[in-house]
């Protein structure tokens, strides 16, 4: 199974492939810092797992904070495998907004708070890894967003 994580802190990320690699040691984990790196992997490769976190330090109008990656990646692709990766409460709304667009909901699978479990990360392995996307188009690049788009940063 191969893993993207979205994060622009890289003691997260680095977190995060630990516990990762703890639940199942065979998960192929590539980290991208930042959705210029993603769209970057993205034009090469599948992956059969996104974790995207929430504020990803979109500042500088190039690059976008993770609801309006998922949003971009959403609209390539409605079956894209994404979990959100964020305490923020107002990330959280946003990310819950933008998935409502397209009639899909946030739910123990994924979305999950920076502290979470093995089992939870299990949980949501077994079910993304049941239906591998492997097979299914998410090599269209993203659309480019301006940051500034009037979505909540992380506090």
């Amino acid at each position: 199974m191969q893993v993207i994580i979205v994060e622009d802190h890289a003691f997260n990320a680095y977190c995060l492939t630990r516990l990762l690699q703890e639940v199942n040691p065979q998960v192929s984990i590539t980290v991208c810092a930042s959705s210029s790196d993603l769209n970057h992997y993205l034009s090469q490769s599948t992956p059969d797992l996104i974790i995207l976190d929430g504020d990803l330090g979109a500042g500088d109008g190039l690059a976008c904070n993770g609801p309006a990656v998922a949003d971009s990646l959403l609209q390539a692709n409605k079956a894209v495998p994404l979990v959100v990766w964020t305490n923020s409460p107002a990330m959280r709304a946003a990310f819950s907004g933008v998935f409502a667009q397209y009639r899909l909901k946030l739910s123990e699978v994924n979305c999950w708070p920076k502290m979470v479990s093995t089992e939870r990360i299990s949980h949501t392995l077994k079910t993304y890894s049941a239906n591998c996307q492997s097979r299914t188009d998410m090599s269209l690049p993203l659309r480019r967003k301006v940051s500034r788009l009037d979505l909540p940063r992380a506090q």
